[in-house]
């Protein structure tokens, strides 16, 4: 246990996912260094299941983001659930993500649920139920949002983020050896919103980027904005 008798990340995930338990250290060395050690807040994944993402899902990349996230629940969520949505053309939230199911969190016909869903990615419908999800929650949500690119609808998308901007949630989108980000790439300057509540960054191969650097680049703007919304009151 920890010294204010929480169980430690690592003991959790040696009890319940010992394949992840290589994962624990350059977590809490980012938290700790972020002072996040003990924050408590909601984690989701949103994961492109559109047709230009087949090779990740083949090769293992997307099964690998759902291993790398998971761990971030874990620590951060008291039920150590994982918020878990697929999206193409339409989006369909899916059974939480925990320690005893992780493995199977991208199906063995993973290809019926794309053709399913629908072969285009579309940001806006998937980004409207999590703002639903989470507009009125008590403590921060999480999101972190995979693509592989050909981001349009880019209106719709700025409209979007400047209404969660307002709420308790932070986007932290992630490129997957794509192209074509669109808005993703323009966040920094993007204006009109209440707080800056979103990063993004693009991976050439998510499953060889080295575990701290990952965590690195995925923790990197959260602190911030988890210090702004609670300068302006968001939450608590």
């Amino acid at each position: 246990m920890t010294a204010g008798g929480k169980i430690s990340l690592e003991k959790k995930l040696a009890t319940g996912a010992p394949q992840l338990v290589s994962l624990a250290k350059p977590i809490m060395n980012e938290l700790e260094r972020c002072g996040l050690s003990d924050e408590i807040a909601r984690v989701a994944l949103v994961l492109d299941i559109s047709g230009s993402m087949t090779g990740r899902y083949r090769n293992g990349t997307v099964q690998e983001i759902v291993n790398k996230t998971l761990p971030l629940a874990v620590q951060f969520d008291d039920d150590g659930a994982l918020d878990f949505w697929y999206y193409g053309t339409t989006c369909r939230k899916m059974e939480d993500v925990t320690m005893r199911n992780y493995q199977s969190a991208v199906p063995a016909d993973w290809n019926k649920l794309m053709r399913t869903l629908g072969g285009c990615n579309n940001e806006p419908a998937v980004m409207q139920e999590i703002i639903d999800e989470y507009r009125r929650s008590r403590v921060p949500a999480y999101v972190l949002f995979v693509t592989d690119g050909g981001v349009g609808n880019t209106s719709k998308i700025k409209k979007l983020l400047t209404e969660a901007s307002h709420f308790p949630i932070f986007w932290q989108f992630v490129g997957v050896g794509g192209s074509g980000y669109g808005v993703l790439e323009q966040l920094d300057n993007m204006r009109g919103r209440f707080v800056d509540n979103a990063n993004f960054f693009a991976l050439d191969d998510f499953k060889t980027v080295p575990d701290a650097e990952l965590y690195r680049r995925l923790l990197s703007e959260f602190p911030m904005w988890l210090r702004e919304v609670r300068r302006l009151g968001m939450i608590r």
